[in-house]
């Protein structure tokens, strides 16, 4: 190739999510010339990026009725730097930046879908329309969510399927100092055995059925601890919080689960749990947890599901519902322990088998490891930049 292909991300998120990180961190310089559109100017990527010196630009994209300004503040870039690709995330990401890349004309415009199913009721479905008309390219990260976007319309010839990847030695030697700063921060010399959840505080994370299984696991482990971490929750305020919301606000269902969930736990005595906002060092803290527990209600709710990865990289023995990427690897009793969808009855007996017995948690722990290192971030930038290179070629060979 004569020269670099210019490729431009556009996306936005409100917390640190090391996948966007890790795909500047191991994009091939060489062969691609990367940079950024940010759409908000406060992003936790922002210091990243400045670190590895690689270029951005921001905006403030906080209302969709703007949207006309910030397509045109995208276009203008694209123009300005001639980019060849552009890849987005996020609805933000899809419904401004793919726009102003039709208009720009440019040739590759490859977006990444974060969930299984379209929820018609919060966006309309016109805009999702858009959405796949101005793509050249869509890409699902499981098989589950490439048979929803097909359902939901999006062409199939433009979707490729590409898993997340993770950045396997993020999770290996991690300093022990780091892991002691999170024992003290949350634990508070704790000592019995950790059961950890991380999940935000909605309904079809499952949590309210972890939390009536850890009510049978106290019965045999008094000293138990559940720790719920990533709830983005602030349950000090919650029922002011609650009962601010009007029905009409699309931040009313979420706020509705997390108050459920902050009175299912209240059944439980104040010591025997711990919430955490969020957690930035998710590495260490994964490492603080004995059993780890994620059990979305139904086969289709999450897309991916980040966290089963995460907590099988940190050598946890798991305690799972079949949702997301597991379809396609989990095996009860091998590399997981799975259960039925909505029974807590399971999931306090899979969490006090692995308490129960060494030999059965290391195998699930070291089985769950071997299968969870195939999600390398190696394996996806391969993928992922293979697509790049053949829709660009195929795309500009003509010009």
């Amino acid at each position: 190739m004569e020269r670099k292909i210019k490729l431009t991300y556009i996306f936005t998120h409100h917390i640190r999510w090391v996948q966007f990180e890790w795909v500047a961190k191991y994009s091939d310089r060489s062969l691609f010339d990367i940079d950024y559109i940010i759409l908000n100017q406060g992003d936790p990527i922002i210091d990243f990026l400045e670190s590895m010196n690689i270029p951005y630009t921001t905006t403030s994209y906080n209302d969709y009725t703007k949207t006309p300004e910030v397509v045109k503040f995208i276009y203008d870039r694209l123009i300005e730097n001639k980019t060849d690709i552009v890849h987005t995330r996020w609805f933000a990401g899809h419904i401004a930046g793919l726009q102003a890349a039709y208009y720009a004309n440019v040739p590759v415009r490859v977006y990444t879908r974060e969930h299984p199913g379209i929820k018609w009721k919060r966006h309309d479905r016109s805009k999702y329309e858009l959405i796949w008309e101005f793509a050249t390219n869509a890409i699902a990260v499981t098989d589950h969510v490439k048979a929803g976007m097909i359902s939901d319309g999006v062409p199939e010839h433009k979707i490729s399927k590409i898993p997340s990847g993770f950045d396997i030695t993020e999770y290996e030697n991690i300093d022990t100092e780091r892991i002691k700063k999170l024992q003290d921060k949350y634990l508070k010399g704790h000592t019995g055995p950790i059961v950890g959840v991380a999940a935000r505080y909605v309904e079809w994370k499952g949590i309210e059925y972890t939390i009536e299984a850890f009510k049978k696991v106290r019965e045999v482990y008094p000293n138990a601890l559940l720790v719920l971490a990533g709830t983005h929750t602030d349950t000090a305020n919650i029922k002011e919080q609650f009962q601010k919301i009007t029905k009409d606000s699309i931040n009313a269902p979420p706020s509705r689960d997390a108050m459920n969930i902050v009175e299912k736990l209240s059944e439980l005595p104040a010591d025997s749990y711990v919430e955490i906002y969020f957690e930035e060092d998710l590495f260490a803290l994964f490492r603080l947890f004995d059993i780890f527990v994620h059990v979305p209600i139904s086969p289709i709710r999450e897309a991916f599901g980040q966290v089963y990865v995460d907590a099988m990289l940190s050598g946890l023995p798991t305690v799972i519902t079949l949702s997301g990427i597991v379809h396609e690897y989990a095996k009860h009793k091998e590399n997981a322990w799975v259960v039925d969808y909505q029974n807590s009855e399971q999931i306090a007996e899979g969490i006090l088998a692995l308490l129960n017995d060494e030999s059965l948690r290391k195998k699930i722990a070291a089985n769950g490891l071997a299968s969870a290192k195939e999600y390398s971030i190696q394996n996806k930038m391969l993928a992922l930049e293979n697509l790049y290179v053949q829709e660009f070629l195929k795309r500009t060979k003509k010009q």
